[in-house]
């Protein structure tokens, strides 16, 4: 029951990711981003998605936790139109698409004990607006600092694999 969870806030520009153990450790947090920003889409998700294996040979989590698309990502910011959508449902696929390559390159009994779960943010956030969310990080853990975080996306990678220390972890144990 001390398993290590990897928690996962994708996105096609930078991508937020912790590394927490029961009950509410953080082991580690940050942002993988992309070797150049203004590369075409398909190269920034290249390169995120080959970041991210070198995390998951690093940490071996045993559960990992993904936060997935509710069809509305963009929206706002591009006048309705949601002309962000179909990359960020790019990102988030490739990057889930990583983590089951990664889960087959296991052992076939490390395979049987791994869980990806795939959670809707609305799911887990309650809607909490996302400064409220970000604040609630920085207070629970003084090593997370806001400011080196733009866009609150190690916060909601924080936040995932809170919920799912806390509200799925005590489900699913008890299940079993």
């Amino acid at each position: 029951m001390d398993d290590i969870v990897f928690s996962l806030d994708p996105g096609s520009i930078r991508t937020g990711w912790a590394v927490m153990q029961f009950p509410e450790q953080l082991i580690e947090a940050g942002l993988i981003l992309p070797d150049k920003v203004r590369a075409e889409s398909e190269f920034r998700i290249a390169a995120m998605c080959r970041d991210l294996r070198q995390l998951l040979n690093k940490w071996q989590p045993e559960t990992i936790v993904i936060e997935w698309t509710s069809g509305k990502v963009g929206k706002r910011r591009h006048k309705g139109s949601g002309a962000g959508l179909g990359v960020h449902g790019a990102a988030t696929g490739a990057l889930w698409q990583t983590c089951e390559a990664w889960r087959y390159s296991l052992p076939i009994e490390q395979q049987l004990e791994f869980k990806i779960l795939l959670v809707r943010e609305n799911v887990w956030t309650h809607s909490v607006p996302k400064e409220d969310r970000i604040a609630a990080v920085a207070n629970l853990f003084p090593q997370y600092k806001p400011e080196d975080d733009r866009g609150g996306d190690i916060a909601d990678a924080l936040g995932l694999g809170l919920w799912y220390l806390r509200e799925q972890r005590v489900i699913l144990a008890g299940s079993t």
